[in-house]
């Protein structure tokens, strides 16, 4: 085996090595570029690298986004903060070139590394299945402790992609006939299943957005390029049901979670059975069809509650909430008063799922869809009463967005820098006295990231360099490329992806691959 070999076959591992860090860890996702680098330099070729790079817009996007960054540093008076973001975004520079600029891999390498990918997945999913299995009480964020639940949601929602290009490729193979093709299209089906259901356990809205997004979009060309008419209209709709099916459940369960029940309707007692006085805050707050803060008795809750429970009302669960709390909207979701009576009607397993640090009845017995919807109409109900966001996944994003804005206005032309980024956010929300001053957040957004950083100037040139790159290329060619850039482009609206070491990583290794399959041009069919 001569030279060129030996690192051709090196490349190749480390860039298993690389799709298997992906999902799983940062350690591995640094080791692997750092010695994809090293190969990369020892294996030489200049010349040949040189004339490749030259070829490549997509790299050059990828090396003026980077630089970017470095020139912005000039506006910025943090420069360990600087510093430390341009660590953070080398993916963007030394993957791209890496993968540019070495020998092309063939489409059953790619194919290879795609497998590998979804081996990775279906590894990272069965572990999560199983911790959840073994402590059902985990946190759906904790579930696969290395790597964030969003990146996974990403990470996945490629998965289930890659598994649809499969059939198609399965589907339009003419070597496979017969019980075989059916074979292998319905295990592709059911690991698409498995992954879908994984989303569900991760609880992720912006995975559940972009795999809908996706999958919208893809089928839409797909369907255009077929140019029948009669399938497009079909698909316009079953759009318009499934929208509207969507509309019909959120109603229905907003529904059922503002509409008043009998105890919320009746006047109010002053007393419990026991002749104690209740606590009517009489707020308005609504969770299950019941004001959460009426018909309170601290002090029967406290001695009936010591008497089914080791564990005292001030015991904070692993959800980072005291028991009391907890009680008080348990007891409400199922349309108790907050008193002996009530404690006295809660079964062993409710007691277990409030010690557990579930709020809700529909916490413990409901659907993970429907713990989804309503998680999101308590951060509403919560917003409406109070106007509080702190804590609330949804109304954090709102309100670091609008403060972003604000910065935004103020740094139109050239954004406040790569290294001032953090500072400026930090004394906004102190300025506006907001409750995520202390929170050291930053936009959840990257649409907003990159207009707070480089203003309308940077972010214009880094978007025309990459629509020219991509319209270059013809990368929309690929529905698999599509339906990528789907899954990054919303989760941009929610995460700011590149701003970590896996989003960064996710954002430029598929970038780079999908350039690479399109050069090789050995493709067989269009998704």
């Amino acid at each position: 085996m001569n030279r060129s070999a030996i690192h051709s076959w090196i490349y190749f591992g480390l860039l298993a090595l690389l799709v298997i860090a992906m999902p799983t860890s940062n350690f591995l996702m640094s080791m692997a570029q750092v010695l994809l680098m090293v190969n990369w330099i020892v294996e030489g070729k200049w010349c040949v690298k040189l004339i490749k790079a030259r070829r490549q817009p997509i790299l050059w996007a990828f090396v003026a986004f980077f630089f970017i960054h470095l020139l912005w540093c000039l506006f910025s008076y943090n420069w360990d903060y600087a510093l430390d973001d341009l660590r953070k975004k080398m993916p963007l520079l030394i993957v791209p070139l890496l993968v540019l600029t070495s020998d092309s891999l063939s489409q059953k390498s790619i194919d290879g590394l795609l497998v590998i990918y979804c081996c990775t997945l279906l590894f990272v999913s069965s572990y999560s299945w199983i911790n959840h299995l073994i402590n059902p009480d985990i946190a759906y964020r904790s579930l696969f402790p290395f790597i964030s639940h969003i990146r996974l949601a990403l990470n996945t929602c490629m998965v289930i992609f890659i598994l649809l290009y499969y059939i198609d490729y399965v589907r339009t193979k003419a070597t496979l006939c017969g019980n075989r093709k059916k074979i292998c299209i319905f295990m592709l089906v059911l690991f698409i299943g498995w992954f879908i259901g994984y989303l569900l356990l991760l609880q992720s809205y912006t995975g559940f957005i972009a795999l809908f997004t996706a999958l919208v979009v893809v089928m839409f060309f797909q369907l255009k390029r077929m140019a029948d008419k009669l399938y497009l209209f079909i698909y316009f709709g079953g759009l318009v049901v499934v929208l509207i099916g969507l509309v019909l459940i959120i109603g229905y369960y907003a529904n059922a979670y503002h509409k008043l029940k009998p105890l919320s309707t009746l006047p109010l007692k002053e007393t419990t059975v026991n002749g104690n006085a209740y606590i009517h805050h009489q707020d308005g707050f609504v969770e299950c069809g019941n004001y959460i803060n009426n018909y309170i008795c601290y002090n029967e809750l406290d001695e009936e509650w010591r008497k089914i429970s080791n564990k005292p009302l001030d015991y904070i669960t692993h959800n980072g909430y005291p028991i009391e709390p907890t009680l008080i909207r348990y007891l409400n979701s199922k349309g108790l008063t907050k008193d002996s009576v009530g404690v006295k009607a809660l079964t062993n397993y409710d007691i277990q799922a409030i010690e557990d640090g579930k709020a809700t009845y529909y916490e413990a017995y409901g659907t993970i869809v429907e713990q989804m919807i309503y998680r999101m109409l308590f951060e509403c109900e919560n917003y409406k009463v109070y106007g509080g966001v702190k804590n609330f996944s949804m109304l954090q994003r709102i309100e670091l967005w609008k403060n972003a804005c604000e910065i935004i206005s103020q740094n139109a032309w050239l954004g406040v820098g790569t290294g001032d980024v953090a500072d400026e956010i930090r004394n906004n929300l102190i300025k506006n006295n907001s409750e995520l001053k202390d929170s050291n957040m930053r936009t959840h957004n990257q649409y907003l990231t990159l207009l707070l950083t480089f203003g309308l100037v940077g972010t214009s040139i880094i978007i025309l360099l990459f629509i020219n790159a991509v319209r270059k290329e013809k990368l929309f060619d690929s529905l698999l490329f599509m339906a990528y850039f789907c899954v990054v482009m919303v989760s941009f609206i929610s995460e700011d992806t590149l701003e970590t070491a896996a989003g960064c990583l996710f954002f430029t290794l598929f970038f780079a691959l999908f350039v690479t399959r399109k050069q090789t041009n050995s493709a067989t069919n269009t998704f």
